[in-house]
């Protein structure tokens, strides 16, 4: 873990001596906190360790009043003003503790988190780097009915795939999202969903804060990472989406979603009852919840469908409706939720980006 440690320090968020850091934590990631605390230090930077744990989060959730966990918190903050590079070990250990949030709360929690964080963190331009290997627990896979070992060898070889070799195919996939115009996703499954870009600059996200994705206003990463990201004109969408990849979300495992789009609107909500769930938070939340938020490309070719990656893997589509900000878009902050298709066809104005869960890159 050691030289996990070391490349996210020097290669993902590439600190410096003048850098103070925050590592956000829970009881499970102890010693990975510790390895990029000491990574820290060796290059001369400051760290402050913020440990969670899940009866915290629990009592957090259950105690407090929908409007307290709406409003900003102010020690997240305070963190966020003190800090210049932050990474977000976060998940809680067994997910279970999830289903038992109700949804008004979580949505409650969402505004407030993002309104503690973002607006801030984003003024500041500190550096945020989220590491995914933090939800691999033995807990998160019964859960979610994941077979532990195949997930942690996956994460082992999803994070392996080295950022240039990211970089390089994000760089061939931006420019059409960025200088596109019609937008077409179709798949066997019956989606077909059409909507415009709206000249905004794809973001390539390979895992690395650089200085070009610091001036492009990208500070947020992930590791492993591997996706082309871009906000479409969020008024513009139209037709139907089914995902069809299983999404782990809040301790539950979402089978079946589908959207349908009207003049830029989500009209209807169809799914499992998982998905339901989802829907309820949807019907409490605040922002542009049912606009368009974002078209993801997945650039990944160790990443696999069906765990927690699924905007990673290779080919794979992901939409999302929502917040966007965060990709430069109009839609302001409340609720956020994705999914992922395997096996579309992606068209830029009749020109194929992806076919059948495939790039075309040439």
């Amino acid at each position: 873990m050691t030289k996990f440690a070391s490349n996210l320090v020097s290669s993902c968020l590439r600190i410096r001596p003048d850098d103070n850091v925050t590592v956000f934590f829970y009881p499970h990631t102890t010693t990975l906190a510790e390895d990029i605390a000491e990574e820290c230090f060796k290059v001369g930077a400051d760290v402050n360790l913020s440990i969670y744990t899940d009866r915290f989060y629990e009592t957090y959730m259950r105690l407090l009043s929908v409007e307290s966990l709406r409003k900003p918190n102010v020690f997240c903050r305070g963190l966020t003003e003190m800090s210049s590079a932050q990474f977000w070990l976060s998940g809680v250990y067994d997910p279970a503790v999830l289903r038992r949030v109700p949804p008004e709360k979580r949505a409650a929690a969402d505004e407030g988190e993002f309104a503690s964080h973002y607006p801030l963190a984003r003024d500041k331009k500190v550096r945020s780097l989220f590491v995914a290997m933090s939800q691999v627990t033995r807990p998160r896979a019964k859960a979610y009915g994941f077979n532990f070992p195949h997930w942690q060898r996956m994460m082992v070889a999803a994070s392996s795939v080295k950022a240039s070799k990211l970089a390089g195919d994000g760089s061939m996939v931006a420019p059409r999202l960025t200088k596109g115009n019609r937008v077409r996703i179709t798949s066997e499954n019956g989606t077909d969903l059409e909507f415009e870009l709206a000249g905004r600059r794809a973001l390539v996200f390979d895992g690395v804060v650089d200085d070009e994705d610091m001036v492009a206003g990208a500070f947020e990463a992930s590791w492993p990472a591997g996706n082309v990201s871009v906000a479409p004109r969020e008024d513009s969408a139209n037709g139907t989406i089914g995902f069809d990849v299983p999404e782990a979300w809040a301790g539950r495992s979402i089978r079946k979603l589908g959207w349908q789009f009207s003049d830029g609107r989500v009209t209807s909500w169809t799914g499992d009852k998982n998905a339901d769930v989802v829907r309820k938070t949807w019907e409490t939340g605040a922002g542009d919840k049912d606009r368009i938020a974002g078209l993801s490309i997945g650039l990944n070719p160790k990443a696999e469908y069906g765990f927690t990656l699924n905007p990673i893997v290779r080919g794979g589509v992901t939409v999302s409706i929502g917040s966007n900000e965060d990709l430069g878009g109009a839609n302001k902050n409340g609720f956020y939720h994705q999914g992922t298709l395997r096996g579309a066809t992606v068209e830029i104005d009749g020109e194929p980006l992806v076919r059948e869960g495939k790039l075309v890159l040439a």
